[in-house]
């Protein structure tokens, strides 16, 4: 036994979908029949399951395959063909340099041995080498161009998203169906972000409530929360590398005005509302100091907790005080009769105007595509035209993301019982409605004030 040949098995198949591994079980029966054939005793198997040699990722099986050849414990190697072991010249210039310091042997169960150590055998291991890089760069191009034309049109690609079902249609090309308690998560999230609860709100309900997250973790988080209610798809959007294509072939689960709602809520920088802040204070960070302009953060004054300057403690105001006075103005001000058509009209004039706008942008982009489709453009008048109205797109697109307020102030505006339902709102929200109504600086008081003086607080009515 001693005297045998040391062989070291590598196996390696680049796309296992399923992980079952019975690729490279085939290869590992084959390579150890071939090593038993001819007298070898195997004295390791490497393998490397669903990783490409094309890809440039790491193959740990390789990389142990290689580290037992540079220490002398291998004198075979056997593989089921040479393009198992490599796809790149490079890493094949490697693996040569490395076998013919060691004087170690390549034999493969389809192509018989591969003879390193001469000229000729080095030149028929490039070309092997050359010709599988060819294949895998034309089968790449193959797969990009087949992702192209389904995400053109508006095809979905790869695992079943949350919120759609997959169904068998009779052509065999399948389509997706809404999921409906899923896209109820969805659409619960968009409903609450709106109505100005914040994020971390949003989440902690949604774990309160045990409902089952999209990859099966215990727990919602935040940034799982916000990526999937900010996808393009639940717009009906179709996306390929990072950009919105057309429209996608399936049901949206939130309307594109309300999905371009949601996320100028949770991105744009200048929104209305404060859905993503924690505060633990109706005012803290909203209210504002009459003298430097600082915002009011709560601290402890003389033991009582008060809304105070956070820059030069200029002015500070027992919480208590401020709280209970704005309270009782935002509770009459959408109490008042005109309450609910002042504060609930859904959709300004400007954000209308530019909803439109957006429309017509995208049909006439659509109009160009189909234009060049048909053979009436070029591809160089479809880039012009392209590169003119993109911009004009975005622009529009933006000024159509300003926030409606009429969510926020959704059942509270014009209610019978005002208070009852304002005592019912979460924090988040009621810092919402806040921010959205008024604008609170805290003035200096009087010289001798004692009490809490209501006319040293400046509203300003949005």
């Amino acid at each position: 036994m001693a005297d045998q040949p040391r062989a070291a098995v590598y196996c390696r198949i680049s796309d296992d979908r399923h992980g079952l591994g019975l690729g490279v079980e085939r290869q590992r029966q084959d390579c150890h029949g071939l090593a038993e054939r001819n007298g070898w005793r195997v004295v390791a198997t490497h393998t490397d399951n669903d990783v490409s040699a094309y890809s440039g990722k790491v193959r740990p099986g390789y990389v142990e395959l290689m580290r037992s050849i540079e220490a002398g414990q291998v004198d075979v190697v056997v593989a089921w063909d040479p393009d198992r072991l490599h796809r790149s010249p490079a890493e094949l210039e490697g693996f040569i340099a490395a076998v013919e310091g060691a004087g170690v042997q390549v034999v493969s169960v389809q192509a018989g041995t591969v003879d390193l150590s001469t000229a000729a055998g080095r030149l028929v291991a490039r070309m092997l080498g050359n010709i599988a890089r060819h294949e895998s760069e034309h089968k790449s191009e193959r797969v990009r161009r087949v992702m192209q034309q389904r995400a053109e049109s508006g095809r979905s690609h790869g695992r079943r998203a949350y919120g759609w079902t997959r169904e068998h249609t009779a052509d065999g090309t399948g389509r997706e169906a809404i999921a409906p308690s899923e896209a109820a998560v969805v659409r619960r999230i968009a409903d609450a972000l709106l109505s100005g609860e914040s994020l971390r709100a949003v989440t902690a309900a949604l774990n309160s409530d045990s409902v089952p997250t999209p990859t099966g973790v215990p727990e919602w988080g935040k940034n799982m929360v916000r990526a999937l209610v900010l996808r393009e798809r639940n717009a009906g959007l179709r996306v390929h590398r990072g950009e919105v294509v057309g429209d996608g072939a399936w049901e949206p689960i939130l309307p594109r005005d309300r999905w371009e709602q949601v996320r100028a809520v949770l991105t744009d920088p200048a929104r209305k509302t404060s859905t993503g802040t924690a505060a633990a204070h109706l005012l803290s960070g909203i209210a504002h100091c009459g003298v430097c302009g600082a915002r009011l953060r709560v601290a402890q004054n003389r033991g009582v907790p008060s809304y105070r300057c956070s820059a030069n403690g200029c002015v500070i105001r027992r919480k208590e005080d401020l709280d209970h006075l704005v309270t009782e103005l935002v509770i009459a001000r959408l109490g008042a009769p005109d309450a609910a058509d002042l504060f609930t009209t859904s959709d300004s004039p400007e954000r209308v105007a530019a909803v439109a706008e957006a429309d017509q942008l995208r049909a006439r982009l659509d109009e160009a595509a189909d234009q060049y489709a048909d053979g009436l453009i070029d591809g160089r008048m479809l880039e012009r035209i392209t590169a003119r109205l993109r911009p004009q797109l975005t622009e529009a697109e933006a000024r159509s993301r300003l926030v409606d307020s009429a969510p926020l102030l959704d059942g509270l505006a014009g209610a019978p019982d005002v208070r009852g339902v304002w005592n019912g709102l979460s924090l988040s929200r009621r810092r919402a409605v806040v921010e959205t109504l008024m604008t609170v600086t805290l003035n200096r008081t009087r010289r001798g004030a004692r009490t809490f003086d209501p006319e040293a607080v400046a509203i300003t009515w949005r």
